[in-house]
């Protein structure tokens, strides 16, 4: 049971002296006096308002206008009106304090709430991706967006960016490890950059970048697995596309094979981009939003088709003519177009898991269109689109090589039907 406090007397409190800091003394049930360093001596109540879990002060009078007897009666009198809701002058000046105290309090809260809300790595990772949608491709957005929204949001999307340390990722990465090693390589990238989007924010401190560079096992790494050096295995992976039961699928792998283009952008080919009569694609720089690159440069293209690929084109333009892609999205897909991992899955399915992918087949050009067909570096390098050194070159090359491009391309369409058939290939003459 609490210690009462000693009642006091008149004569305590006329000899009550300033101190250097102000000081208060009981009297009992609530009731103070308090003494400033200036000498100023204050009758102070302490009450509950209605509702209130904590006492408030009230100055009721001060001393000597209000004697000591006279404070206690009013101080009865000041906790009987506030239990019963009455706002007496006292009363009234409390409760516009607590009132204020509390409103204070509450936006405080809300504030409170509402950076760390903002803090939040679902919130800062979405920020991360709005900022860069600009700058990457689509393919590299999709990347992003996927381990994004798939691996990070779920596990880690209400972590504070503020205070994230690298154990609160370890985890994920490493079990992302066992499973997709490749993505987990991405995801330890991605999260590095949320991170530093944080700092650059003002969330994080300038030294406060998690230590990820190691925190995933050491693999062998190396480049897109492609055929480079065996003739007959490409062959068969030509006459495995052939057979192919997926028929969308099939049109997009033949149309990959045959110019050589990025998966991503020929999973998304449009029709409006297809010239089926010149036999060319011409393909846009960006996409039609303006903000995300469709071409890895940025800079619109134009491959020319060779006759096989208008052939399977023509096959798709009886499936899907009148609608925006050449190549529909497949059972449980979730995009306008075909998926390009539709197309991974495809070659792995085929048997040439590690050792071919869609993208090797730009690999599988650059190597055997210059060791087989002898075609010039310079043409081999614009039809994969890489970005040139300079604009006048970028102009220079897009100017000379459309009608080689064009030629050398039928050659390659050739050469990989002469494969396909098992026959013995020639090396062609070079080209001029």
């Amino acid at each position: 049971m609490p210690k009462l406090a000693k009642p006091l007397t008149e004569l305590e409190v006329r000899k009550a002296k300033p101190r250097e800091r102000a000081y208060m003394l009981a009297d009992g049930k609530g009731l103070y006096l308090s003494v400033s360093p200036a000498g100023l001596k204050s009758w102070i109540l302490r009450f509950r308002l209605p509702g209130s879990r904590t006492a408030t002060p009230a100055t009721i009078g001060h001393y000597p206008t209000m004697s000591l007897a006279e404070a206690r009666v009013r101080a009865l009198e000041t906790a009987r009106d506030a239990k019963a809701g009455i706002a007496t002058a006292g009363v009234r000046k409390a409760m516009r304090s607590a009132i204020e105290a509390d409103i204070a309090r509450k936006d405080h809260q809300v504030l409170a709430e509402a950076q760390a809300r903002e803090a939040q790595l679902e919130a800062v990772a979405t920020r991360w991706l709005a900022e860069n949608r600009g700058r990457w491709q689509s393919e590299t957005f999709r990347k992003a967006r996927l381990v994004v929204e798939s691996y990070f949001i779920p596990r880690l999307g209400a972590a504070d960016l503020r205070t994230l340390q690298t154990k609160d990722i370890r985890p994920l990465l490493l079990e992302m490890s066992s499973k997709v090693p490749q993505l987990a390589r991405k995801a330890r990238q991605y999260m590095g950059q949320i991170v530093e989007h944080a700092i650059n924010e003002g969330l994080r401190s300038e030294d406060s970048s998690l230590r990820l560079a190691r925190i995933l096992p050491k693999a062998k790494l190396g480049h897109m697995p492609a055929i480079t050096d065996k003739e007959g295995r490409l062959g068969e992976l030509m006459r495995s596309i052939d057979i192919y039961e997926n028929p969308v699928v099939r049109a997009a792998l033949i149309l990959l094979t045959l110019t050589v283009m990025r998966p991503g952008v020929v999973a998304s080919a449009r029709w409006s981009e297809i010239d089926l009569e010149k036999a060319e694609w011409a393909i846009p720089g960006m996409e039609p939003d303006g903000i995300t690159n469709r071409m890895k440069t940025g800079q619109d293209f134009t491959t020319p088709l060779p006759r096989q690929a208008v052939e399977a084109l023509k096959e798709m333009h009886r499936r899907s003519a009148g609608e925006e892609y050449v190549f529909p999205p497949q059972a449980r897909q979730r995009s306008s177009h075909l998926s390009r991992d539709a197309l991974s899955k495809a070659v792995r399915e085929m048997g040439f898991k590690g050792e071919h992918s869609p993208h090797g087949f730009r690999a599988t050009w650059r190597t055997l269109g210059r060791e087989r067909l002898k075609i010039e570096v310079d043409v081999l390098e614009c039809q994969l689109a890489h970005a040139p050194k300079s604009e006048t070159e970028a102009a220079y090359a897009r100017l000379k090589f459309l009608d080689e491009r064009c030629r050398v391309l039928q050659e390659w369409a050739n050469y990989l039907d002469r494969l396909r058939e098992g026959a013995e290939v020639v090396p062609l003459k070079k080209s001029a």
